[in-house]
């Protein structure tokens, strides 16, 4: 027998649509077992045992230092982290753009791989009817970024387009905008 290993791309790609395809079966789990009102709650669980855990007391310190010598600064690092941070949903090459103003930064996602994955799933499930084709987006990806936000009060939102998204980040409006110094 030969040995044909995937390359990394080919291991990602299916690990990403194995990794799609598990929220799919497991929002349709919820869905029919327990109510439409246990899918977000499901995944604020996730979101907050991952924000416990993988946010120690170590990075908000630094987060709240950082914050306090230069709000702008926090800001810049922020959107730098979620968009790195979230590569393994949004490849760098869905990004078509980012606005960015003192106090908002909008990330123009369009062609979204994890997106196109889902949507295609929920067909080959046959659960379009049951489940929305920004579902992922709604329960998943905005949410994580949502919690994630909560480190520097950063206020995180989606609008949701028919191959992307738009991420929004802004700090609060009763905030006063970032300034290089302090």
């Amino acid at each position: 027998m030969e040995k044909d290993e995937w390359d990394d791309y080919h291991k990602y790609e299916v690990t990403l649509e194995n990794l799609v395809e598990n929220h799919i079966i497991l929002i349709k789990f919820l869905e029919d077992n327990f109510g439409k009102e246990a899918i977000p709650k499901y995944y604020d669980t996730k979101n907050e045992m991952n924000y416990l855990n993988k946010i120690g007391k170590g990075v908000k310190v630094v987060a709240k230092v950082i914050k306090t010598l230069s709000s702008k600064k926090f800001f810049d690092i922020f959107i730098d982290q979620l968009v790195k941070q979230a590569q393994y949903m949004i490849p760098l090459k869905c990004i078509t753009g980012i606005d960015y103003t003192e106090k908002k930064a909008v990330i123009h996602v369009d062609k979204c791989l994890t997106k196109r994955i889902f949507r295609r799933g929920i067909k080959k499930f046959k659960v379009q009817e049951q489940i929305s084709e920004n579902a992922f987006c709604k329960y998943n990806c905005i949410p994580t970024f949502q919690t994630y936000g909560r480190i520097g009060n950063i206020i995180v939102s989606g609008l949701f387009k028919e191959k992307g998204c738009d991420i929004i980040a802004e700090l609060p409006r009763d905030q006063p905008a970032p300034s290089n110094t302090k």
